[in-house]
């Protein structure tokens, strides 16, 4: 609907400039001296014609916008208008028309994201602010900036709620305790496992020699990433695959760091410390679920 209203008004625009050369006496035709010289047929010809042409175009696309927004009416959207033609002799108040749809579309977002906006106290503290005798740049973006560092805030805040009640969830629970009886079976049977702190996991199989991981900037890995059952996650070929000790998994660059070039060890990765609640759904990996990770360091750089 937009294109079309867009469309609508560029043609009235150009319109509008055609009949302004032509008052100016610039018409090849020479056809008019004036505006004045437009008889009232003529205007109430054009107006009923641009009223029709708008009026379908918006109908046309009315269906489309029902569906998205079922609340909004026919009696609605005349409204709206009849309030923007109510404010045609003001400029000003037809810019801060234009400014408060912007801020109302802003608020939609906010809704979106949970924060219901108190429009009152948005309104007060608005012209609070712009009645001010004048405001610099740099204390314009101190104010942009704090509105988005609260912004940045309430997204961390519903980011961890949901983790939080995806980990209290029975499948993140059941697959927390499982892979901490696979671990206790794995040590059970292979008294050269250990754990460190942060409940990784690990046997070094060959520690490597020459430029260790840690510090490094790039690797060169060969491995094979599993499930507890053995269903593979991803696992690269003989040649190994490039990898950025920052990028990866907080277990997979904790065991990395015991090893270098050379290196060879088995990571049995807590799936706090793996792929964390959000799993992999598209590989079957459900929220917190261990990964054991069989890692080859083929290069450090």
């Amino acid at each position: 609907m937009k294109n079309i209203i867009a469309s609508a008004c560029v043609a009235v625009l150009g319109a509008a400039a055609l009949s302004s050369c032509c008052g100016k006496g610039e018409c090849a035709t020479g056809a008019f001296v004036n505006d004045s010289t437009l008889s009232k047929a003529i205007v109430d010809s054009v107006s009923t014609a641009q009223g029709i042409y708008i009026g379908e175009a918006v109908l046309s696309n009315y269906p489309m916008l029902h569906q998205q927004e079922p609340g909004v009416s026919k009696e609605d959207i005349i409204k709206g208008v009849q309030t923007v033609f109510g404010a045609a002799t003001n400029r000003g108040t037809q810019i801060g028309i234009q400014f408060g749809l912007q801020m109302l579309n802003e608020m939609k977002q906010l809704e979106d994201m949970g924060i219901n906006v108190d429009r009152s106290l948005m309104l007060a503290n608005f012209k609070k602010a712009f009645l001010q005798d004048s405001v610099s740049q740099d204390d314009a973006q101190r104010a942009y900036a704090a509105y988005q560092g609260l912004l940045n805030r309430v997204e961390a805040e519903k980011r961890s709620r949901e983790e939080a009640r995806i980990a209290a969830s029975p499948e993140a629970i059941n697959n927390v305790a499982e892979g901490a009886e696979y671990v206790a079976a794995v040590k059970r049977a292979d008294g050269e496992v250990k754990t460190t702190d942060s409940g990784l996991s690990y046997k070094i199989i060959n520690a490597g020699e020459g430029n260790e991981v840690k510090g490094s900037k790039r690797l060169k890995l060969k491995y094979t990433e599993k499930k507890i059952d053995g269903t593979i996650i991803s696992e690269t070929n003989e040649n190994g695959r490039t990898a950025y000790l920052n990028t990866l998994a907080p277990g997979v660059s904790e065991g990395l760091k015991m090893l270098s070039k050379g290196g060879h060890a088995v990571f049995y990765i807590p799936g706090e410390i793996a792929y964390g609640v959000k799993g992999l759904p598209s590989r079957n990996l459900g929220p917190n679920e261990m990964v054991i990770y069989e890692v080859e360091v083929l290069d450090v750089e």
